[in-house]
């Protein structure tokens, strides 16, 4: 099933796993997932490398897991180090095995590769070959409340959003972010740029605070100050930390709920203790 058609008709629960560099760690995700589908998800994502790096376990774990869940799958596919004939076999890949979802996004360079050898440069040149291409994937794009961090100005990374809209995208989710006002300031500056597509806010449970700084210094995003005094506290304990974590992102996803938005997406970073707890914290059962 399409998830757009999902969207349509509820407000949705959705969570994002990534594959293992090898098979080995399989079943442990396997178990997540498992874990996870307790709360009955309308839909599942699995991420996809720099490059395609975990192209084929993608196409296994989305493939197994809508055969064997309820849940619906997405799966994500990056076109940057790949040429148009690569994109157009790997989404028939993705089409006979029952795959009807795909999120589209430029992705990042391989690190053993410093040049482009692909003729796709933007998430949008990979929309438009999907759409040109099959009749049959809902597509999702990727958009950034607090900006893209390569984009000139908030402008421009607007525009380039609304292109996303404009070639066929059906639903964004957003990059994490921690301020729920950079979203409602970003949910109502995209309504009056033209965008009509659901945008759907995507959660990250903190679970080590050098981690979240990591990840915040690559997308963009900013941590309050209040918070990141708790994080520096608890700097050397991840087990403060993931309990901050839990607090905030609960306290961050029931705003949310509060505020008429189509849908709760959770990175859960392939763990589920935290995810569990906010929505154990929301009375979610879905």
């Amino acid at each position: 099933m399409k998830i757009i058609d999902i969207i349509k008709k509820k407000r949705t629960l959705s969570f994002e796993f990534f594959p293992p560099k090898n098979e080995i760690n399989l079943p442990s995700l396997h178990k997540t997932i498992a874990e996870l589908s307790k709360y009955n998800p309308d839909f599942v994502s699995f991420t996809y490398g720099a490059g395609g790096s975990t192209r084929k376990l993608t196409l296994e774990i989305s493939k197994n897991t809508k055969q064997n869940n309820d849940s619906e799958v997405m799966s994500h596919l990056t076109c940057l180090a790949h040429s148009k004939s690569e994109i157009i076999e790997i989404l028939s890949k993705f089409k006979n095995s029952g795959i009807e979802n795909i999120i589209a996004l430029r992705g990042d360079m391989p690190e053993n590769q410093s040049e482009l050898n692909g003729e796709l440069k933007h998430a949008t040149d990979l929309i438009e070959i999907i759409k040109s291409q099959f009749d049959d994937f809902c597509i999702a794009g990727a958009c950034y409340p607090e900006d893209h961090p390569e984009s000139i100005n908030s402008e421009i990374d607007l525009k380039h959003t609304k292109l996303k809209q404009d070639k066929g995208t059906d639903f964004l989710v957003t990059q994490l972010f921690f301020n729920n006002d950079d979203f409602f300031r970003y949910r109502e500056r995209a309504i009056k740029s033209g965008i009509e597509i659901p945008i759907i806010p995507a959660i990250m449970p903190i679970r080590s605070t050098k981690q979240i700084r990591r990840l915040t210094e690559l997308c963009g995003a900013k941590i309050p100050e209040s918070l990141n005094q708790k994080l520096e506290k608890s700097i050397d304990n991840d087990e403060e930390t993931i309990k901050i974590g839990i607090e905030f992102a609960t306290e961050q996803t029931n705003t949310l709920l509060e505020n008429d938005v189509p849908g709760i997406h959770f990175y859960s970073l392939n763990k589920t203790r935290s995810v569990k707890e906010v929505l154990n914290n929301l009375n979610i059962s879905h």
